[in-house]
């Protein structure tokens, strides 16, 4: 049987590195690429075709979890292991939901990632044994307490995170391939869901949503 191949993609290159590193010293392991984004990890991903692709969640651009989906449209057999800091039960549901089968902590030993590229590769989910057991059950069947950013649509979320990251309308159209004006409609609405009536207030409200 072959080697697994991984492909990592983590904004921070030192943590990119050095889960390189660890995981090339694994005897069934092969790390075929890196990428700090998810502009930078499309094609490679898709000429290279890795078994298991290692995930961070905050990206310059658009998150992890909202690349999910493009991953999964272009890569039909690539599996997705979640490597982040985030331990909001709703960022490990939405990631969970968007087809990623495995969570780990960044805080957790470094071996749950091996063990989590095992076990999916193999066909089984991987949690985090460091999710609160009152959150658990929630996040494995979806039922996560109602959050203020559960009112937002997909593309709402994923425009959401840009603003807080700092982008303005004519950055996020580029981004997302879509006119300002309808990044600025969206922000309305964002903005009604989340009683915020202002600009500044709403980047006051998201910035406790999606620390960077």
């Amino acid at each position: 049987m072959g080697k697994i191949s991984i492909f990592i993609i983590d904004d921070h290159p030192v943590i990119r590195h050095g889960v390189s590193s660890v995981l090339s010293k694994q005897p069934d392991f092969d790390v075929v690429g890196e990428a700090s984004d998810a502009k930078s990890a499309l094609k490679p991903l898709q000429k290279l075709q890795p078994d298991v692709i290692v995930l961070d969640i905050t990206l310059k651009g658009i998150s992890g979890i909202d690349l999910i989906p493009r991953i999964k449209e272009k890569l039909d057999n690539s599996l997705i292991v979640i490597y982040s800091t985030h331990k909001d039960p709703n960022h490990i549901q939405r990631a969970i939901k968007a087809g990623a089968k495995g969570y780990v902590f960044k805080g957790d030993e470094i071996q749950d990632l091996v063990t989590a590229i095992h076990d999916v590769f193999k066909g089984e989910m991987f949690l985090s044994r460091n999710i609160q057991p009152e959150f658990l059950e929630q996040v494995i069947t979806g039922k996560t307490e109602r959050s203020s950013l559960s009112a937002l649509t997909p593309r709402e979320y994923e425009i959401a995170n840009l603003l807080v990251q700092g982008m303005n309308p004519d950055e996020i159209g580029k981004a997302l391939f879509i006119s300002p004006k309808t990044v600025r409609v969206h922000r309305t609405n964002i903005m009604h869901k989340l009683g915020c009536n202002r600009a500044n207030a709403l980047l006051l409200c998201l910035a406790d949503h999606f620390p960077h």
